[in-house]
């Protein structure tokens, strides 16, 4: 009998820990779930000529500065002037200033009346930078593309896919988070296997690029990501990825470092302080200037405009399909120096 009791008892210790095992292992996976975005297809018109993609580029924007403002009506008039924009996608750094939450007015000033939507009407695609995570403005910004589906705003998770046209691309872009300080390494590690199965899955002939907020490369204030290179350029070297498009250090950058098939192209000029170089022995350009970068993409080729905040183009290249880049229109790059800038801008 007290065999019989002691058994009875064991099967119900396993039973309990067995059904709490269970609920444990169903409460990881819904997270596990909710925090790993899925791809995220976007079907965009193709305005321009079959067979051709174009979108611009910047980061480091949101101040609501006079200086913010004069690269949103440039670019405004380079897209009404260009005619075939399908799409913006947004580098980080998204604002500087507190938000209060979806309905603070700010997003109203800072984005959607100063993005004019005559002209620039299209969706924006955006990633988050480090002060985007400033009094938890990456929550409201996921929270405001949830609520808001009729904006231009698209952040539909912390990284996602856009594909450029949806049905059939020419252009596949992964927007990535880079602010790995914000990770735990769980997470950290789960975006990492995305990216490489997402880059895996990628038809032959698109171009492939990845966007996110932090250098990799630069000539710029802030200096290389060691991080990034130790953990994310063997992922982009594996699968041949054509451009990092990032921001960060308030410049426009195209940098092609020797021995790799990645083109890097900085465009952190959308309205915060610009910082003097620090570096000048890389190329073929940088240029602490503020301004967009353009994208135009064909079956064969890739062409490559930074536009400063007053219009004009200060850089161009050509990419090939197999890789070769051929600069168009060479502008003069910044000598490097040590001395700091007079005023701190926006980090």
């Amino acid at each position: 009998m007290n065999n019989s009791k002691k058994n009875n008892n064991l099967i119900m210790k396993i039973t309990f820990f067995s059904v709490i095992l269970a609920i444990c292992i169903g409460i990881g996976l819904y997270v596990g779930v909710q925090r790993t975005p899925a791809a995220v297809p976007v079907t965009v018109p193709v305005k321009g000529p079959e067979g051709a993609v174009n979108f611009l580029t910047f980061g480091d924007w949101g101040t609501n500065t006079p200086k913010q403002k004069q690269v949103a009506e440039t670019m405004a008039a380079y897209a009404e002037k260009e005619g075939n924009i399908q799409a913006c996608f947004l580098s980080g750094d998204n604002f500087y200033m507190k938000l209060s939450g979806v309905k603070d007015p700010i997003w109203k000033s800072c984005f959607e009346d100063m993005y004019d939507i005559k002209r620039l009407n299209f969706p924006f695609f955006a990633c988050l930078g480090n002060h985007d995570y400033d009094g938890n403005k990456n929550t409201t910004e996921l929270e405001y593309s949830k609520l808001n589906p009729n904006s231009r705003w698209k952040m539909p998770a912390r990284w996602y896919r856009v594909n450029l046209p949806g049905d059939k691309p020419l252009v596949s872009i992964l927007m990535l988070e880079s602010t790995f300080e914000k990770f735990n390494k769980n997470d950290w590690e789960t975006q990492k296997v995305w990216m490489d199965a997402e880059l895996a899955k990628t038809p032959e002939g698109v171009w492939k690029i990845c966007v996110a907020h932090h250098t990799m490369f630069t000539n710029g204030a802030h200096g290389d990501n060691g991080k990034l290179q130790a953990e994310w350029k063997p992922i982009f070297d594996k699968h041949k990825v054509d451009f990092y498009l990032c921001g960060h250090d308030h410049d426009l950058q195209h940098l092609e470092i020797p021995g790799q098939t990645v083109s890097y192209v900085l465009a952190g000029g959308g309205g915060a302080g610009t910082r003097p170089m620090i570096k000048d022995q890389r190329g073929p350009f940088s240029k602490a200037s503020n301004g967009f970068g353009h994208f135009s993409f064909t079956p064969e080729k890739t062409t490559v405009h930074l536009i400063d905040a007053d219009g004009r183009e200060i850089h161009s290249f050509e990419k090939s399909r197999n890789g070769d880049v051929k600069v168009i229109t060479a502008g003069e790059s910044d000598k490097a120096t040590t001395k700091p800038p007079k005023t701190k801008p926006a980090q």
